[in-house]
């Protein structure tokens, strides 16, 4: 997997996971690791770095935090 440049703009769910995934590596965690981390699952976090929908948003937010990473919001065309 390549490096993710940041900022990194999220268009839609599925771009969360590869961010979560490439932080995770920068620090040699394992999925268990992150998923001990977090109080979740191995599961969980796997299907978070594949982009798989979930409803959970409390937990996606933990990762994102646990990882190091952080979430602005900005209001206009993320496009431009």
């Amino acid at each position: 997997m390549s490096e993710i440049k940041y900022p990194y703009y999220v268009r839609l769910p599925r771009y969360i996971g590869p961010a979560i995934k490439d932080a995770r590596k920068k620090k040699n965690w394992t999925q268990k690791d992150l998923a001990d981390y977090t109080a979740t699952s191995v599961k969980f976090v796997s299907n978070v770095e594949q982009g798989k929908s979930t409803v959970q948003l409390d937990k996606v937010l933990d990762l994102i935090r646990t990882v190091g990473l952080r979430v602005y919001l900005t209001e206009g065309d993320i496009d431009k």
